[in-house]
């Protein structure tokens, strides 16, 4: 198994404010690592340096064995989504609208052609909602729709930010197995996250961030076991 993504002292500030402080992680072809942490922690400043919407003021990002591209629409043509936190679906788009814009410049139409019936099957209230804008999708559909985009676009590596946030506790478990099935299917996928116990319970590997250092490493079942981690970096 080689890394797919490669971080290695990932440094970054919001003007004097050091948001990043070093921050070191890879993870491997076929993994789920999540990055853990308190509200302050570093974790979606992390996902924007990757995805180049924020530069980093040092350090060196590897995607595939090679620097990551520095623009954001060269990293989703190489195969990095991301899917943001608070879905930010296009509102005035219908659901299929929508997938095309994830669809981007792909060129290969049977390849598109499947993965339309791919989310669709995963997804089929998005196939019922198929012409309604998203701006009228329920919280839960709008983000199966940020997911479904995201998979349009053919990624080899998807990013989450956030993907529970706001949903009720039957989509929350819902968005995890579709994770999974994401990851079964050989798509890596980097997963920030604030319910710890649901996202260990699904990762290979996870970080724990604090005040924009990585204070912790482990398998999802080793960090899982540890009675002591909530109240010491998770906040909770």
């Amino acid at each position: 198994m080689s890394a797919i993504l490669k971080i290695d002292n990932l440094k970054a500030a919001y003007g004097g404010i050091h948001a990043l402080r070093g921050v070191s992680l890879q993870v491997e072809e076929g993994e789920i690592v999540s990055v853990l942490g308190a509200n302050g922690a570093g974790k979606s400043t992390l996902l924007k340096c990757i995805s180049a919407v924020m530069k980093r003021t040092d350090g060196t990002i590897e995607f595939m064995g090679k620097p990551i591209p520095s623009k954001p629409h060269e990293i989703v043509e190489a195969g990095l989504v991301q899917v943001p936190e608070a879905r930010q679906i296009f509102a005035k788009l219908t659901v299929m609208e929508n997938l095309r814009v994830g669809v981007g410049n792909r060129k290969d139409v049977e390849g598109i052609k499947r993965d339309y019936e791919r989310v669709f099957t995963m997804f089929p209230r998005l196939k019922e909602r198929e012409k309604q804008y998203g701006g009228l999708l329920s919280g839960g559909e709008q983000q199966m729709l940020a997911i479904a985009r995201g998979i349009m676009a053919n990624p080899k590596l998807m990013m989450f930010d956030e993907p529970s946030l706001g949903l009720a506790p039957v989509i929350v478990t819902q968005m995890f197995e579709i994770i999974k099935e994401i990851n079964d299917e050989g798509c890596s996928i980097l997963l920030v996250e604030q319910n710890a116990n649901k996202a260990l319970q699904i990762s290979d590997h996870a970080y724990i961030m604090q005040t924009g250092e990585v204070v912790r490493y482990g398998t999802g079942a080793e960090l899982l076991a540890d009675d002591t981690l909530s109240a010491a970096y998770l906040g909770n």
